[in-house]
């Protein structure tokens, strides 16, 4: 509780939990009542479009302003702290703020019959924003998995085992519930059922940790 307290005294740190926690909830509530939505098949990104799509596309950039808010104040948290992990965890962690922009400012092609009305299937042609959109998706879970990772460098380092092990896991989880949600070259999903499930278990997993480092984690010895 000490380090949460310390998170939310203005040092930056506070923004790693408020983040996650909002962006978790928008997508969660907002998947789970939108008309013509399938939460379990439809990947996060497709709320962005639609009637409702603002929602969704405010909670990319919000969540992407509080988490290179929290890449700063992560920076400076570990910086005194000493040299390892004090560059690159900030770094990575900034990825997926500039990953949540992008997304945010380019939203995805509508597909797999979302909007109502879109044909099944994945388009033939794509407009230049969907690509930009897709960088964007990179540069996220690219830097769920590299924060994870090179913070559990640090924190064996530390001796701390338990947020070593946690690391590491959420490293995998993030990894492989990803690659499980992701596409062949032909845009066809390998588990077309379950693409958006899969999809937030990693989104999920990677920004519970982000919050729980923000919180709990200890960064100042």
């Amino acid at each position: 509780m000490q380090r949460f307290d310390r998170a939310a005294s203005g040092d930056l740190m506070w923004a790693g939990i408020v983040g996650p926690v909002l962006f978790v909830a928008v997508f969660l509530v907002d998947g789970a009542v939108r008309p013509g939505y399938d939460p379990v098949r439809l990947q996060v990104s497709y709320l962005s479009l639609g009637d409702r799509g603002a929602v969704q596309i405010a909670n990319f950039i919000v969540t992407g302003l509080l988490l290179g808010a929290f890449a700063v104040g992560l920076r400076r948290r570990l910086a005194p702290a000493g040299v390892r992990g004090a560059r690159g965890a900030p770094i990575a962690v900034g990825s997926i703020a500039l990953g949540l922009l992008i997304a945010g400012v380019f939203s995805t092609a509508p597909a797999f019959g979302y909007p109502p009305g879109t044909p099944d299937g994945f388009p033939t042609s794509l407009p230049p924003t969907a690509y930009l959109h897709v960088v964007g998706a990179l540069l996220f879970f690219g830097g769920m998995i590299a924060t994870p990772a090179l913070m559990a460098r640090r924190f064996r380092a530390q001796g701390e085992t338990a947020w070593t092990v946690y690391s590491v896991l959420t490293a995998v989880v993030v990894f492989v519930a990803l690659a499980a949600s992701s596409a062949d070259p032909s845009g066809q999903p390998y588990l077309p059922a379950t693409v958006g499930l899969l999809q937030r278990v990693s989104i999920a997993a990677g920004l519970a940790w982000i919050a729980a480092l923000a919180a709990f984690a200890p960064l100042d010895v």
